[in-house]
Order: C-alpha cells, then structure tokens, then sequence
C-alpha cells in the first residue's frame, strides 16, 4: 500500500469515543495490528482498512478469492466467498486451517457482514460458521474480533441471512450452556462492537459513496444500527433473566441460571452507554426499524435498569421530539413506551419534560393524537387510553383561560379517531378511548360539562340517528350499540341537556316523516329508505336504553316522543294512502323495539287498533303493504289476528296481478298468515294458484319460492303443490335453468318437501329427470342437474327403503319410458349397474328379477317392432331370402313413440338389457327362465336392428339423425354380437341356449313377423353355434323338418334345416321337393313358392355341395328344364306389354327364388349340353330390359340380384369354356346383355344406396359384371351414360366412369379425322357432361360431411365428370385441344373447379395437404384406402390437369383472385408439389421432339434441356457460329410466367433480336395449349423468325460472313 493510500485510509477513521473505549481493555476490546508504515486505529465496519496480509497463505486459490473479496461487485464477492466456503468445507478438522487464513479472516468478516448484498451476508456467516467449527479452540483467539460482527448478525432484518448466522452459531456451539458462555466470556467485545457501530459510524465511514448509492447506503447504516441495538436490548433483557418477552428479536436463547456478574463487571459502562443523549436521539430517527429498535430498548431498560436512566433526557428525546416526529410503522411501538414511561413516572410530561410554548406537553401530544393510530392496529387506542387516564391532569386541560382551549386533547382525539386513513377495525377501541377521556373531563371540577357534553359527546348520537356530511366526523362504524349506550350514559351526566337534544331529535324526525318525497319523485325510494333506516336505528337505540337505569323525567319523555311519532304516521299514511312507506316502517319498527308501550298507552293502543281494522286492509296493496303484513301479527293481544291476516289473505289474493300484488305475496308467503289457511281450502286453492302463476314469473320466482318454502307456517299441501308446479317446469326446455334453480333453492331450504313429494309420486319422476337433464349438452344445465340429483339421491339413501325403491322404479320404467325428457340409456345402465353393486347377497336374487325385463315388457314394447312387414328388398342379405313376400303384408297404423336421441322403447329396452348384461355380473343372479327370456328376445332383436340398420328409413326401432346417432346404434350391435358369440363359444351342456333355440323355433311357426324373425335368429344362432360346436345337438333335425313341411309351415322348415345334421333327411327331403316342383306349375301353385324357399335353404347349406352330385343329374335336366319354362313363358311371351309381365311382387319373388335355385343347380350340371343354356341368358337380357324400362322399387331388387348372380355362375363356367353349348350362347347374347345392363344402370341411377344396403349390393353387383363383361358401346351411345354418371350411387358412377373413360379416348381419332378433312368443323365437348360440371359444390357446404364412410356423391360425380374432360385430350391434335379450351373457356367451368380445389386442399385447412403423399399423375378409382383421401387425390390431379392442360385458364384463376392471402398460399403449395410434375411432363415432350428438329433440311434446330434447372437451351447454325437462346421456368410455373433470355445474337440487330425474344415470350405464356406445346409453339416461333429474317441473305465476299 503506498502512503498515499495509507494517509487517506488513517484519515477517513473517526475516533468517536463512546462508553465502551477505555484504554485499559477492562471489556475486551481488541487490539489494532499496525501497517506497514505504522499504526492504524480503524473501525472493524468501516470500508476503509488496512488490507489483510496475504503473503503467507500458502494456496493460491485461497489469495485469489481474498482478493476478490476485497473488490467493489457484489457478484465477484458472493463468487469468492462460495469458492472459500468449499475449500474450508473440504478441509479436515484434523488438518486445521492455516493461521494466515485465519488472520486474513478475522479481518475481513466485519465488514463483509454488513454488505449491502443479502447473498453476501448470508454467505459470510456460512464462512463464519465454517471456519470456526474447522478450527477449534485454535479460533478462541479470533472471537474477540468476530464475536459482535457474528451475533449482530443474528438481529439481521433479512430473514434468511438472520437464520444463516443463528444455525452457523448453534452449529458451532451445539449446546445452550456453550452459547450462554459465548455471551459471559466475551461481553465486553459485544458491547464495544455495539458502540462502535452505534456512535462511531456513520453513512460515510459504513460506504463508499463513489461506488454505493446514497439509498444502499443508508439502508446499510439502519441495518448495522438496528442490529446492535438489538444486541444491547437482548444483553439487558435475556441475560438478566428478568424480562423474557418484550424483545421480539429473530434470536432465541435459554434464559434460566444465567449469572449476573458478567453484567455487574460492566455496570458503569453499561448506565454510562444508557445515559448517552445520542443514543436516545435515535427515538425520532427517520427510519422506523431504527426507532422500533430503540423504543424496545428503552422498554427493558425501564423493566431493568430504571435506576440509570435520565428521565429529563428520555423525556426531552422521546417526548418533545418523538411526539412530533412522524410514527408511521411504529406508533404501536411508540405508544407503548408512553404508556410505559407514563406509568413508571407521570411526572415525566411535567417536570422532566423541558418544551414550553409550541412544544408544551399539551400541544406535543395534541400533535401526536391528531394522526391517529398512524396504520397501527387497535391496541394503539388502548395504549393511548392508559396514557391519556393516567397523564397529569394539567396536561389534558391546560390552566390557561383561553376559549376553546379547555378540549383540545378531546378535539385531537377525535380528529385522529375519524381521520380517513384510520382502519374501521379500530372505531371501536378508539371511541371506547374517547369516551373513556370524555369521562375523565367531567371528573375534573373545573370543567364546563354542557358545553363538553353538547359540542363533543352528543353529536355522537344525533350523527347515528340522523346522519349527515357535515358531521361525518362523528359517525361511529362498524356496530355501535356499545358505544351509543355509553355516549347516553355521559348525556344523561347532565339530563337538562339531554332532555333538549332528545325532543329536538324527534321533532326533527317527525319533520322528516311529514315531509317526505311523494311517489313521483326519482327520490322517492331513496327518502323513504332513509326513514326506514332511521326508524330502526331510533327504535333500537331506545330498546337497548330500556335496560339502562333512568330518572322517570327520562322515561317519561321517551314515550311521549314515540306516541307523537307513531300517531303522526298514522296521520300521514291515511292521508297520502299508504305511499309514504317509511311512515309504515317507523311504527312497525316501534311496536316491535318496543312492546311494552302499547300496554300502558291507552290513547295510543285505540288509535293503532282503529288503524290496523280499518285502514290497513285497504292499503295493503300500497307501498307500505309489506310492513303492514309485518304489523299485524305483532298485535295479537289488542286485535283479532286470524281474523286480519285471512281478511288480508283474501284481499291480496283476489287483486288484479300488478307489481304491488307480486311483493305483497311475497311478504305473505313469508309471514305468519300461512298458519291460518291449513284448514280454508278455498282459500288455500286461490293461495296456490297465485304463488304458481308468481312463480311462472323468472324475476319473482327466485325470492317467492325462498320465502314460501323457508316458512315454517308453509301447510305441507302448499309446499307439494310448489314442488310439483317446479318438477312440471322441468318438462320445458325454456324453464330449464329456472327451474332448476327454484330446485335448488327448495333442496337447500327444505329438503323435507322434497322427500314428501317423491313418496308421494309414482315413478320418482323429480330424480327421473334430473339425471335425464344430467345428460344435457347445455353444461351449465347438466352441472346444475348432477348436483341437485346427488342431494336428492343422497337424502333418498338416508331411507334405505325409500331410496332404493325411488331408484328401481326410475329403472324399470326408463327403458320403455318415452317422452321428451325421457333418462337416456347410458344413465339407466349406470343407475342399475350401482343399484346392483350396492344390494346385498340376500336381495340381489329380488332385484335382478327387477333389474330384467320380463316377457309382458318385452311383449309391450316389440309390439310396434312386428307390425310392418319386412322390406322385400332384405331378401338379398337374408338366409330366408324371398320368403318375406310369404309374410302377410301390415303397414304400420301409427306413429311409433321416440325419446329425443330418436329411439324407440324395443331399441331403449334391446341397448339397456343388453349392455347391463355385459356390464355386469347380473346374469350370475338371474333364473334360467330370465335368461333364456333375456337371450331369445336380444338375438331376436339384433335381427331386426340389423335389417333396420341395412335400410335407413323411417322404421319402428330409431329414427336417425346424424352419423352420431348411427354410431351409436352400429356399437350396440356390435356389443350384442359380441355378447352372443360369447354365450355361444362358451356354452356348456345345460345351459340356457337350449331352451332359447327351443323358444325361437316355437316361434317360427306361422306367417307373422315374429316368426319371420324368429327363424332367422334360429337359423343364424344355429349356423355359429354348429361352426363353433360341430357335434352339437340341440334337440333341432330331421324331425322338425318333416313337421313343419307336412304343416306347411316354410319358416319353421327353414329354421330346421339349419338344425339338421341327418345328411340322409336332406336328401329326402331335396329329392322329394325336385319331384314336387318338377311336376306343379309355378304360376297356378300356392304351395310352389313355399317348396322353393325350402330348396334353397337346403342348397344354401355349404355342407350340402357335397351331397348334389349324388343327385341323378337326369332329375337335376329335368328340373331345370321345368323352370327354364316357367321362366321363358313369362319373359318371352309374344303379348308382351313391358314392365307389366312381370306381375305382381309375389311373382317377382318366385321368379327371384327360380333363379336363385338355377344359381345353384346350374354348376353341377356344367358339362351337360342342352338348350336350356341359351334359354337361361335369353330369360336374363329379357328379364333386364323388361326392368330397365322404369324405375326399380324395391320389390323388383331381389330379382335383378338373382339374376345377376346367376350370371356370374353362367359367365364363370363358360370361361372356363367346358361347355360349348354356354359359351356359345354368351358369345351370341353378348351385345343384348351389354345392352341391357346399361338399361339396368339407367333405372337403378335415381335411387341413393347410401341408407339403402340391399340396394347398394345389387349396385355394386351390376357394376361389377359390366366391367367383367368387357361391354364394348358405340360412340352414339356414351350420351346415355352420362345422366349415369350424376347417380346418387358411387358404384353406378364408377360403372359409367369405367366405360366412358375407356370409350372417349377411342373416339378422339375419329374426331381428329373430321377436324382435319373439314375447317368448318368445330369439336365439341358433350352437352351432358358439361352439365355435370356447371355447377361446383360449395366448398362450405362439404365442411359437416363425414368423408369417414364415403364421398359424397354429388362430389365424385362433379369430380368424375372432369376427370371425362380432360380424357378428350388424350389422342386428340392441337387443333381439337384448341376447340375444347374454348369450349371450356365459354364457361366458368374452370375456375369453380380451381376454386373448389384450393378451398379443401390449402386455403380451408390450418396445414395444407401433403400432395407427396399421392400419386397424382394418374388417377384409378378405389385406389385410395379412405374417402377423404380418395377426394384429396382426385382434386390434386384435377388441378395437375388443369395447370397441364389449360395452363393460360389456371393462371388468368390465379392472378384474378381478389385474396391475396389464396394466392401466396396456393402458389406457395403449388410449387412445392404440383409444378415439379407439371414442368417435368413438359420438359419431357420437348425433350422427345428436339431431336427430331436436328435433321431439319431447312433450318436445324439443337434443343437441350436441363430438368434440373428448368431450363431449355436452344440453338441455330449461322456458318460457323450458333445463334441461341434460353427459355428459364420459374418453380411455380404455369402460375408464374416462363422467362426467354438470348444467349448468343448472330446477324441481326439488338432491336431485332430483342422483339423475337419478346415474340417468343408471348407465344408460350399466352398460348392456351399446353402440356409442353406451347413451348414447342415459342422455339418454332423464334426459328420461323430467324429463318424468315435470313432467307436471301448471302456471304460477305470479304469475310464470308452472313
């Protein structure tokens, strides 16, 4: 350190003596080591300081972070003190630390303590701790210098550095006894740090002010102060063993058995330190830590050391200047120490108290009360009470006789009490306190009390009664009785005073009545108000004097004023009809604080009573109606009150509804008046009616219904007559949230009406639509419902009984229950399946038998189920197949019951029994009888749901909506197939699947629906259940078989053969039935149709494949034959007249069920020869033609799918070319059945198949064999297929699409012809298919479609149909090209195409479509796995072509797109995916016609081009050098336009060579063609120009040169 440095540190340390100095050392005081150039005496705090020695520290690292330490940056100090916390952490105690360590830190940690950086305090007690824990006693020797530095930290106001230096001292001394020798050994180095820190330094000395901020600096200061005021408060208070309280420091040490010598040593020093007058100065510091540190001080050193205390002093410091001085954060603190000095000498506020004038006691605290609590809580004001009771009287009331002088501590008191800033939570302590020295005042016998009773007490209770602004300042918050009493108790001090203010009160009040404001002022509820509110303050101040002990003149006057108030509301009220409500209020409210008036006051009592019989019923519909509802029944013992409150009853009952009415019943329905009309049912009948219809009314209903229902007067006939008008409301999708709230309020207020009304209701209907409201999409309502359900569900469990049975009756009639609000399913399977958890073992048998239906339900709700016949065209999907036309037809006579999801009760019933059973482990309680009951009616059901589901139409079962609903109804089938392939792979011997097939084929017999259905079930369960059980035997064969055959029962029959596992029976029986209708003729027989439904039962059995070449094949010809002529003269009669041949449905289906046995006959007898082959396919082409002439209803489907697949057999036989006679007869029909398929196409387009799954099989089907039949169409004809193509059935669009698409290609030669041998020729596009895309599909209206199932037709047709567009280009010349570019540019074709595609693919979406993830250049139906994906590849395609094909249309779409947001967007994805295509296609034409230019006779042209950039390079021989040019496409080309560059310029001008590359521009960007053409067109353009330019020119005869 230079001199300089060392002169300017010596300078800067003040030698502040203090009580602690003295040279001797008597209290440990350390010794200062000398520099370098002699000794220093510095400050341990101070910022200036000698450095400490770091030479001898033997670790660099060590030196590094002493060094850091010493630095400026808090950072930098937080860092070394952590670096050295982990070397000490890691050293051994055995090792010890090196003692240059020690010293360096010994000097440093004072300082270091008190920074201004919390990190670093906290971090240098770590250290501290550390440190002296790894040394040992060796540290001994250091904790004179560090003990004070060490505790002070403790009284740190940061919490967390407080809590470091407290855990690092107790892990240092772990025991009380060592830390209570810390503080006895080293008392004398604590106080001297104290005084140090409290006298010697300063702001400045603390921190340096070129690198501290003045506020961090004083902050450090108050720190370092306040701690070791701290030190020496805990020296005094917790060492002595005499206060233990009263500090309230963070440090918290055992008091008991400390001696008091280490004190005595310093006892001297100590009353020297406590008598310093810069100590005391501190108690009007500007900063409150410091004061509050000092005022805690100055309270033990009172408890402790009164005996050296200067009271002149304390006073002069803590009186004169701390009453002045500003107490915010510490006035608690502040008036505890004058409460305390108060106490322990009162004289010191007057004879040691040394202001006079301006800063006399008086004024000083008048000063001081005139803040107010200054943010302190109440104890404050009981503080001040014991300073303001205990001061000198001289003091609170001055000896001076100056007016006005006498109350001014009453006046500062109250000026503090009422300042705006006082806490309300205070009002009560602080007026307490007031009146406390008011009392005092009136003690004194010089005091004047009516003038202090007069301006300062009675203002309190004029400013309660009748409040105003001016006075404010005496308004009492919060709840004042207390108060009040006593401010009366102190008026009545001097009753004279009283007496006047009092009467003057309540003239005033009458005053205020009489003038009131009339019903026609804004005001008019506002004054009113006020005197309502005035009357109840005024009545219940006097009931609450009633217990106060009074002269009679008191009492006297009391009543006087009350009877002339009361009678001169009367007055008023007669006498503006009731209106002024407040005069109603005054006397209720005095009758009621006061009933012991009436009684005694015989005036009185008349005039009320004459009043209440009289004039109130008249005026009960007035304003004041409502508190005359409340008076009459506070005069029971002077009038008749039965008799008034019916006589009012009837009064407002009988009014006209009005606003009056409405709050009059209100009050009514809360009163006492209820009590009389239990017994008056006429009354009680008009009571209801009114309450309801005030109910009905969502603005009174709320409060109506509160009160009615909370009355305890309420008769129980009231209650449920409110509670059933509330369960009525709920049935109203407007009432809902009203209604449930009214619920609420009931179940709230009183749940016992509800528990009344539900036992006595049938059904629970109340808890029956609250969990059907539970499910409600409006969530507010269904949380609403759910919690109202779990109150009413929870009060119902308190009656086991009562609950379980409200729950039962909700499950046993939800399922069929069909109504509006009607509990959906999933609620039902839920309360059943807790129902179920919740019994016990001994009445779960009960309940299941409860929770099942029985056969009557069942029978109940399928009785709409077999009502209508079956669609005929189900007999495509069905093993029965035709024998639907069997069944009586019955159409359904009325209109089948839906719950709002559109279900019917059969389907409510079929969903809850089935998924209960699934659900849970019911069927484990069931009977045998339930069950099979239960599993023949659901696989009785899942049969008609299924055909339901095949045909989406209005049906007895649902009616759906939405995808949704459909959803819904394909689970629960699902789940129910699941259920009975369960019962059916697991069924053991014994089970209840015999009795139920046994039940099922019961059934079957007759001619119903339940016995058509009931077969199918049979016959469906009896076909899984043999694959699954082959040898399985369900007491079901042969013998069923024959019975029902003899009895001519064909459903039975079918079931049976089902059954039957005797291969021999089947052989009888299908010898027997060949014979039958070998013999009968088709048309005439009954019993024909029947015998043939059974024959195909039997052929449709796979095993009996097996069985039929067993069968003489000459019986089999015969057969054959016989139907091939039935067949043949219905088809081929010569009187035929069309559609009419084919007779009625019942024929339909025979001819159906014919072709049907043919289908199966026909492959056995494939190599038998015989004409009956080409009588089959003439009966076939007929047959179509015949239906193809008009439209095909349902009825005629089971035919055309016959027929359809007995031509599939007849075609997969002849392919197979093993019979001459069938081929030949396919070879020779081949255009007739052509023909006639696509007739078939045309009367099958105007149905959609989408609902329609019979319908959609037989599309589908006719589609197939068209594509199969390799239909070849004259060009004429491809008109026909076009209406075809817009068929709401996707299989018909895909039939026209397949053999348009292969027929218009073909047709573009011919086309090609006619353009070339004529000019005037015009190609067209045809009229029909230009139709199908006139008219996009609104994008927006494909926004709620599910692509999940299929496209929507009208969609695939638009897209289909250009897909046949742009199938013209294919083979046609540029010539034909540019015919059909116009004809696409008359309309705005195009661009609702474009539109369409940006809109789905880019625009709509919040991500564009991934077009690479299709392979876009070519387009095959079907090709993609789902819909929506198939849409996204036709639209990408599509929008390829067009760019392809009618480029110069795309790009005018583009460019005229009013969006500019679309067009960065489209251009964006186009050319990320579709312009790499569409210039590679192009790239690609040019390249295979470049070469062929090269040989060019008259003027070659070289073609190169570049795929990977775009470009097309082209060149001219001129002699020896090449003329050139370069045609760039941009990466969103065709949208952007294709720029011409030249490259190399030969024989012409620049002018000349520019208007080619211009000319050449515009042939290609302005060329319609496209498809790579119009680039061919601009290289053709630019060679014509060149070869036009240089024709005739010549060589130069010198250079040789063009």
């Amino acid at each position: 350190m230079s001199k300089k440095q060392f002169k300017n540190q010596a300078s800067s340390s003040r030698a502040v003596s203090g009580p602690f100095t003295a040279g001797d050392g008597a209290f440990g005081a350390s010794t200062n080591k000398g520099g370098a150039f002699g000794a220093v005496s510095s400050s341990p705090l101070s910022y200036v300081y000698e450095p400490p020695d770091l030479t001898t520290i033997s670790d660099p690292n060590t030196v590094v972070a002493f060094k850091n330490l010493q630095k400026k940056d808090s950072t930098t100090k937080a860092k070394a003190l952590d670096d050295l916390l982990k070397y000490i952490s890691s050293q051994e105690p055995s090792d010890g630390i090196d003692d240059a360590v020690l010293e360096a830190w010994i000097k440093v940690y004072p300082r270091t303590s008190i920074d201004t950086a919390r990190r670093v305090r906290q971090l240098a007690h770590q250290l501290q701790g550390a440190i002296a824990r790894i040394s040992g006693k060796r540290f001994v020797r250091c904790m004179p210098d560090v003990v004070g530095a060490w505790l002070a930290g403790q009284f740190d106001g940061d919490k967390m550095v407080s809590r470091a230096a407290q855990e690092s001292f107790k892990q240092t001394f772990p025991t009380h006894e060592k830390m209570k020798n810390v503080w006895k050994i080293y008392l004398g180095s604590i106080l001297q740090f104290c005084s140090d820190a409290i006298f010697k330094e300063n702001i400045n000395t603390l921190s340096d002010e070129r690198t501290v901020s003045p506020e961090d600096a004083s902050n450090k200061h108050v720190r370092v102060v306040t701690a070791a005021l701290f030190v020496i408060q805990y020296v005094l208070g917790r060492i002595s063993a005499k206060r233990n309280s009263s500090c309230g420091s963070n440090a918290e040490y055992p008091t008991e058995n400390n001696p008091r010598e280490a004190l005595l040593k310093h006892h001297m020093a100590l009353g020297e330190f406590l008598t310093s007058k810069e100590l005391w100065k501190l108690a009007s510091h500007a900063d409150s830590s410091v004061r509050k540190a000092i005022y805690r001080l100055l309270d033990v050193s009172l408890a402790e050391r009164p005996d050296v205390l200067d009271l002149e002093m304390i006073s002069t410091c803590t009186l004169v200047s701390g009453l002045s001085a500003n107490q915010t954060a510490t006035s608690l603190e502040y008036s505890r120490i004058l409460a305390h000095l108060t106490r322990h000498n009162a004289n010191i506020w007057t004879d040691f108290y040394t202001g006079t004038g301006k800063k006399s006691a008086t004024k000083r605290l008048c000063h001081f009360l005139g803040k107010g609590s200054q943010g302190a809580s109440a104890q404050y004001w009981d503080e001040i009470k014991t300073v303001l009771l205990q001061v000198p009287i001289s003091v609170l009331v001055p000896q001076e006789n100056i007016p006005n002088q006498k109350f001014v501590i009453i006046e500062a008191l109250r000026e503090g009490l009422s300042s705006r800033d006082e806490p309300r939570s205070n009002q009560r302590a602080a007026w307490s306190t007031y009146l406390e020295v008011a009392k005092r005042f009136l003690s004194c016998h010089d005091v004047d009390r009516e003038p202090l009773i007069r301006d300062s007490v009675m203002p309190i209770l004029t400013q309660y009664i009748s409040p105003a602004r001016e006075l404010s300042m005496w308004t009492v918050a919060g709840s004042p009785q207390h108060i009040l009493l006593d401010t009366v108790r102190l008026c009545l001090e001097s009753p004279a005073i009283f007496l006047e203010q009092w009467t003057a009160l309540s003239k005033s009040f009458i005053e205020e009545v009489q003038t009131s404001l009339p019903e026609q002022s804004k005001e008019f509820a506002t004054s009113q108000g006020a005197i309502t509110a005035k009357a109840r303050k005024w009545y219940g101040l006097q009931a609450e004097l009633s217990d106060v002990e009074v002269s009679e003149d008191v009492r006297v006057l009391l009543a006087n004023t009350t009877i002339s108030e009361i009678l001169a509301a009367i007055a008023l009220l007669k006498a503006r009809n009731g209106k002024p409500y407040g005069a109603a209020s005054l006397i209720t409210a005095a009758i009621r604080s006061l009933p012991s008036l009436l009684p005694t006051q015989q005036q009185l009592r008349d005039s009320v009573t004459q009043f209440v019989l009289m004039d109130v019923p008249d005026l009960l519909l007035s304003p004041s109606g409502p508190f005359f509802i409340e008076l009459i029944p506070l005069l029971s013992n002077i009038v008749d009150t039965e008799m008034a409150s019916r006589k009012s009853l009837r009064l407002v009952l009988n009014s006209p509804q009005s606003p009056s009415r409405s709050i009059a019943l209100q009050h009514l329905a809360g009163s006492s008046y209820l009590t009389y009309v239990g017994h008056d049912e006429e009354l009680m009948a008009i009571l209801i009616s009114a309450l309801k219809q005030e109910m009905d009314n969502e603005a009174t209903q709320g409060d109506i219904l509160r009160v009615a229902i909370t009355n305890p007067n309420t008769p129980p006939q009231l209650s449920q007559a409110l509670v059933a008008d509330i369960v009525a409301n709920l049935s109203l999708e407007d009432h809902y949230s009203a209604s449930l709230q009214a619920l609420r309020t009931v179940v709230e207020c009183n749940p016992t009406a509800i528990k009344i009304y539900d036992a006595a209701t049938e059904g629970s209907p109340l808890l029956a639509k609250l969990i059907s409201l539970g499910d409600s999409p409006d969530a507010a309502v269904s949380q609403q419902a759910k919690t109202i359900s779990d109150v009413v569900r929870a009060d119902a469990s308190a009656d086991s009984t009562q609950g379980n049975q409200a729950l039962l009756n909700i499950i046993r009639r939800g399922p069929e229950t069909i109504e509006a609000h009607a509990l959906s399913v999933s609620s039902l399977i839920d309360l059943a399946q807790k129902t179920l958890h919740q019994c016990d073992e001994q009445h779960r048998l009960t309940l299941v038998a409860e929770l099942l239906p029985d056969e009557v339900r069942w029978g109940d709700a399928l009785r709409h189920v077999f009502t209508p016949s079956p669609n005929p065209s189900l007999a495509i999907m069905n093993p029965l197949s035709n024998a639907v036309s069997l069944i009586e037809y019955r159409a359904l006579s009325e209109a089948v019951p839906l719950d709002k999801d559109g279900h019917s009760a059969a389907f409510r019933l079929f969903w809850y029994t089935s998924a209960l059973v699934q659900t849970s482990n019911i069927f484990e309680y069931a009977t045998i009888e339930r069950r099979t009951l239960v599993a023949k009616n659901l696989v009785l059901m899942l049969q008609i749901a299924s055909d339901h589901l095949n045909i989406s139409f209005p049906h007895p079962l649902w009616q759906l909506y939405d995808a949704e609903h459909e959803e819904d109804v394909v689970e629960v089938i699902s789940q129910t197939q699941r259920l009975i392939a369960s019962w059916l792979a697991d069924s053991p011997p014994g089970s209840f699947l015999p009795s139920c097939l046994s039940g099922l084929m019961e059934d079957s017999y007759g001619n119903s629906v339940r016995s058509y259905y009931s077969s199918r079930a049979y016959i469906s369960t009896m076909t899984e259940l043999t694959e699954l059980h082959a040898t399985a035997n369900f007491n079901a064969g042969s013998d069923d078989l024959s019975l029902a055959r003899k009895s001519g029962e064909t459903f039975a029959a079918a079931a049976a053969i089902s059954a039957t596992q005797n291969s021999a029976a089947l052989t009888r029986n299908f010898n027997e039935l060949l014979a039958q209708l070998t013999g009968d003729d088709l048309k005439k027989s009954a019993k024909s149709m029947s015998d043939l439904v059974i024959l195909n039962s039997i052929l449709n059995r796979e095993d009996f494949v097996d069985f039929l070449p067993s069968i003489p094949k000459q019986r089999l010809v015969f057969f054959v034959q016989h139907l091939c002529e039935a067949l043949v003269k219905t088809f081929n009669a010569d009187d035929d007249t069309g559609i009419q041949a084919l007779g009625s449905t019942s024929k339909l289906t025979m001819y159906a069920e014919i072709m049907r046995a043919l289908g199966h006959v026909l492959p056995a007898l494939s190599e038998t020869y015989g004409t009956f082959w080409e009588s089959i396919i003439e009966v076939l082409t007929r047959a179509w033609s015949l239906l193809g002439a008009g439209a095909v209803s349902d009825d005629k489907l089971p035919l055309i799918h016959a027929g359809l697949r007995l031509y599939s057999t007849l075609q997969r036989h002849g392919l197979n070319e093993s019979n001459d006679d069938l081929v030949d007869a396919l070879h020779s029909h081949e255009k007739w059945i052509a023909s006639s398929m696509i007739g078939l196409l045309h009367s099958l387009r105007g149905h959609p198949d989408e609902s329609h799954q019979p319908r959609k099989i037989v599309n589908g089907l006719l589609a197939r064999q068209i594509s199969y039949a390799n239909v070849a169409m004259e060009p004429a004809a491809t008109s026909e297929l076009f209406p075809v193509l817009g068929s709401e059935s996707l299989a018909l669009q895909d039939s026209a699409y397949s053999l348009l698409h292969r027929q218009i290609p073909k047709s573009q030669e011919d086309v090609a012809l006619d353009k070339a041998l004529s000019k005037d020729y015009v190609a067209k596009l045809p009229e029909e298919l230009l139709s199908l895309i006139l008219e996009a599909p609104p994008p927006s209206a494909l926004t709620d479609v599910d692509f999940k199932r299929s496209m929507p037709p009208s969609l695939r047709s638009y897209l289909l149909s250009w897909q046949l567009i742009f199938d013209h280009w294919t083979g046609a010349s540029d010539a034909v090209k540019n015919d059909y570019i116009n004809a696409v540019k008359e309309g705005s074709y195009i661009q609702a195409l474009l539109h369409l595609a940006s809109q789905i693919l880019v625009t709509s979406r919040s991500r564009p479509v991934d077009a690479s993830k299709f392979d876009f250049d070519s387009y095959m139906p079907g090709s993609e796995d789902t819909p929506e994906k198939e849409a996204h590849l036709m639209l990408i395609h599509l929008y390829f072509l067009a760019l392809k094909h009618l480029p110069t249309l795309s790009k005018a779409w583009w460019r005229d797109n009013t969006s500019r947001q679309t067009q960065v967007f489209v251009e964006s994805w186009t050319e990320k995916y579709i312009s790499p295509l569409v210039m590679s296609s192009e790239l690609a034409t040019v390249s295979a016609w470049g070469p062929t230019q090269a040989s060019d006779p008259d003027q070659p042209l070289s073609v190169k081009v570049s795929t990977s950039t775009r470009e097309i390079t082209a060149s001219i021989p001129i002699d020896e050098q090449f003329m050139s040019l370069a045609i760039i496409l941009p990466p969103s080309y065709p949208l952007s336009r294709a720029t011409v560059s030249g490259l190399h310029r030969v024989g012409v001008t620049e002018q000349k060579w520019r208007s080619w590359i211009i000319t050449t521009q515009g042939v290609i960007n302005f060329s319609d063609i496209g498809g790579g053409n119009q680039l061919i067109d601009g290289l053709m353009a630019w060679r014509k120009n060149v070869t036009a330019t240089l024709k005739g020119q010549t060589e130069c005869a010198i250079c040789y040169s063009v």
